[in-house]
């Protein structure tokens, strides 16, 4: 047995997740788990409601509208139904003998509170700790009963705090020696389950630590003890990209730092309260949020670092029910303190200023605060200014209300260049007026001051903006051969139908050849790019280009690569990494070296980028969506064999069908069915590039050197010009014309077929039955057998035109939707 200590887990569960019987059998179950992982000290909450049951207690007292006891009889009724349900009859008398006399003491308060017909803060706090004090002891003897050894810890004599009853602030020198010294003494093989939410002063009077307070008790005890990590256990999934009841696609944030999580709780966001992250932030302890209805789900991970976005958006969140306090005045301009006195003044009245806004000429001040702080805010100022009012150095102080502030949050947005604009313009596309603005010099947050009513479109556009990516890109197009003439046209015949029905509307806004590029950021009309690049364009290289294209601040670029250009295939990484979307049906970077493509790969990822290349290999048929829908989804793929390329498929039919050698060579070039120089199909590169893609998309780690190629044609055949090698072909048909004799002997024909699988990968001429899918291939189909273990021994096909400029064109449209729909 291993003498290293176990690593400290701390998990907080709160009042939806304790809110009856079965949902704390749900939570014994998770802490079973944690405590195997580590030592475990849990904090719980009351019972669901049960916080909501003793204000109205309080309030029953006040009003003298209910009996004290008929209200205690109710929640002791209450907690013994779940106590019931938990426990075995034996265990039963001794939790009751323990939460007694906490019952007690609450009906002692009560009766106060009904002589009294008052509630002081002090009295409050000691009424509200009953919740989380009975539930403690309920929690912990629920878990011994499911064999899990736990023990109750009342928080009271771990935390100490001052007497600022309802929202005590902690002593932490003292809370922290408290916890040390509970703990060194506490039995290492049990669960501690401590309550949360309540803790006492120095002359141990029971306080309450606000809101946020079972969260911040279980911190404030992670933090003490040095903790591997601290579990926050809820009912959502974890943070959340913006409100869900706001915005329907909403998503749950993988992983934020403490600074964003400061920055979406201090606008709005159901994260925590920016206290309850101070005890972890000192010792970077991480945060887990975690979902007692959905344990299983990963959740949100805080961390010191959390996951850098390179200056993306990573939240949308909102503060309601605010007001925008207006200092306005020409004799403000550089006169000094002005703001001070105005922050001294709201200070005076405890009102808490929740952002500020100055214009640069000094003219006006923005000053936001709750709306229930506004009307005592302008009579506060306009008092401290009575005199600068008198004199019109200050023309008036008056307050614009029912606002809210929208924020934009993540990581390092300042140095991402353009992002404000497309906030503001994106707020402006939604007609949403903007009263003030701010960027909070932590770098993780911009926000806006709007009108209440615009909250909805507000959210939900700059969700749509920034986090789910709007329906609008910019194109730029490498290539004006026939795949791109044919998309362009495909955009053009697609227009009206694409923005009227999918609300997707694409700008071409470049286009390049070998030569020149062409380039407008307002668009270039797509029946006229081509004429315009031949007659208008600029010389320039693709690294000319390539700077152009990530110096520029348009958002949802997507670049189009329709070229077979080394150059262009090798800047994918610059234009990944900046978050630039590539679609490609250029082969050239998924298919050279293993290092290249996992350098691709990275940017793409560290981009967050789109990256969509589903036409190099099938053009417009779903081979690589096929593949990756498999591996995603568990299958394992055992081998997929293929015809992958048109050229050779339509070869080896005609040869099959009795044409020599050489005129099928001849036939396919005339036709436009060859490259140029009809050796580059022959030689098979183009089948190795597609078996390394397919294979790589497999998750095979793939050098093209890796696959075996059969040799159709000796190499010395290739030597010379293109007329010397079709000369030196009629010296081939008749080994062909043997082979494809002996084929047909044998009710067999020829085909080229490639296979990828993990024992290897290959191309090579095949003999196939006639009736088999590869011996009814016709023409330039392509054809792809996925054998898979949940297909095995029943294959399924995917077939059709693999090749020609109108098919290709067509998949590398589809692609650019998916590009559209999904970008960030």
């Amino acid at each position: 047995m291993s003498d290293e200590p176990r690593p400290l887990i701390v998990a907080k569960f709160g009042g939806t997740s304790v809110a009856d019987a079965g949902r704390i059998e749900e939570v014994c179950k998770i802490v079973a788990n944690t405590a195997r992982d580590g030592r475990t000290i849990v904090v719980v909450s009351a019972l669901g409601g049960m916080t909501d049951a003793l204000v109205g207690s309080i309030d029953n007292a006040i009003t003298r509208s209910g009996q004290p006891s008929e209200s205690v009889a109710a929640l002791v009724e209450r907690f013994e139904k779940a106590a019931t349900r938990l426990l075995p009859a034996d265990s039963l008398s001794e939790l009751f003998a323990v939460v007694n006399q906490h019952w007690a003491d609450l009906g002692e308060l009560l009766d106060g509170i009904f002589l009294l017909r008052e509630c002081t803060p002090r009295t409050r706090d000691a009424v509200m700790a009953i919740g989380e004090l009975v539930n403690a002891p309920l929690v912990a003897a629920a878990l011994a009963a499911r064999d899990v050894a736990a023990l109750p810890v009342d928080a009271r004599e771990l935390i100490r705090t001052d007497n600022n009853f309802g929202e005590a602030n902690v002593d932490i020198d003292a809370s922290y020696g408290n916890i040390r010294r509970w703990h060194e003494a506490f039995p290492a093989n049990r669960v501690a389950v401590v309550t949360g939410f309540v803790a006492s002063t120095a002359s141990k009077v029971t306080s309450t630590l606000g809101r946020s307070g079972s969260d911040y008790t279980a911190t404030l005890i992670g933090g003490a003890l040095d903790a591997e990590r601290v579990e926050i256990w809820t009912d959502v999934d974890g943070v959340m990209s913006a409100d869900p009841r706001v915005v329907n696609d909403a998503y749950t944030i993988d992983e934020l730092s403490y600074v964003e999580a400061g920055e979406m709780a201090y606008f709005g966001a159901k994260v925590l309260h920016p206290r309850t992250m101070r005890p972890l932030i000192a010792r970077s302890i991480s945060l887990h949020i975690k979902n007692t209805f959905n344990p299983s789900a990963k959740g949100t991970i805080i961390s010191k670092a959390g996951r850098p976005s390179g200056g993306m958006v990573k939240a949308i969140t909102s503060v309601r029910d605010v007001a925008v306090l207006m200092i306005e005045g020409t004799g403000m301009a550089g006169v000094p303190g002005v703001s001070a006195r105005a922050f001294t003044s709201l200070a005076a009245q405890d009102i808490n200023v929740l952002m500020i806004s100055q214009a640069s000429s000094e003219q006006s001040i923005c000053i936001v605060v709750k709306d229930s702080d506004i009307d005592a805010a302008v009579r506060e100022l306009t008092q401290a200014f009575e005199l600068e009012l008198s004199r019109q150095d200050i023309s008036r102080i008056h307050a614009i209300r029912k606002c809210a502030v929208i924020s934009a949050v993540g990581d390092r947005m300042r140095h991402k260049p353009g992002l404000a604009g497309r906030m503001f313009s994106s707020l402006g596309r939604c007609n949403v007026n903007i009263l003030a603005i701010a960027q909070g010099a932590s770098e993780t947050n911009i926000s806006a001051v709007v009108e209440d009513r615009d909250v909805k479109p507000a959210l939900t556009t700059l969700h749509s903006t920034f986090a789910r990516g709007e329906r609008h890109a910019h194109v730029f197009v490498f290539g004006a051969g026939g795949v791109a003439t044919r998309l362009l046209d495909l955009l053009r015949q697609q227009e009206a139908w694409l923005s009227e029905e999918q609300r997707l509307f694409f700008t071409l806004i470049g286009m390049a050849n070998s030569r020149s590029v062409l380039w407008s950021d307002t668009g270039i009309g797509v029946d006229e790019a081509v004429e315009r690049l031949e007659e208008d364009g600029e010389a320039a290289t693709t690294d000319q280009i390539v700077e152009r294209l990530l110096r520029s601040q348009l958002d949802r670029l997507i670049v189009v690569d329709a070229t077979a250009s080394d150059r262009v295939a090798n800047a994918y990484p610059q234009l990944l990494g900046r978050g630039i979307a590539v679609v490609a049906a250029n082969k050239k970077a998924n298919s050279s070296s293993q290092e290249f493509y996992r350098t691709v790969m990275r940017a793409r990822r560290e981009g967050r980028a789109v990256y969509l290349y589903e036409t190099t290999v099938g053009a417009a048929l779903p081979v690589l969506t096929t593949i990756r829908d498999l591996v995603d989804s568990g299958d394992e793929i055992i081998r997929i064999r293929a015809v992958l390329s048109g050229t050779l498929a339509f070869l080896f039919n005609a040869v099959s069908s009795g044409a020599k050698f050489s005129e099928a060579v001849e036939t396919a070039r005339a036709k436009g069915i060859t490259e140029p120089d009809p050796r580059e199909d022959l030689r098979g590169a183009d089948v190795r590039r597609k078996l390394v893609i397919m294979g790589r998309e497999m998750g095979l780690e793939l050098e093209p050197s890796d696959v075996f190629i059969e040799e159709i044609v000796e190499s010395d055949f290739y030597e010379g010009s293109i007329k010397d090698f079709t000369g030196r072909l009629p010296g081939l048909d008749k080994s062909w014309r043997d082979r494809a004799d002996e084929a047909a002997a044998a009710s067999s024909r020829l085909q080229f077929v490639g296979e990828v699988s993990r024992d290897g990968v290959a191309g090579r001429v095949e003999r196939v039955a006639l009736d088999s899918p590869f011996g009814l291939l016709s023409g330039t189909d392509n054809l792809f057998v996925f054998e898979t273990r949940r297909h095995e021994g029943n294959p399924f096909i995917v077939r059709g035109p693999g090749a020609g400029p109108e098919t290709t064109a067509g998949g590398v449209l589809s692609d650019m939707l998916i590009a559209a729909r999904t970008m960030k």
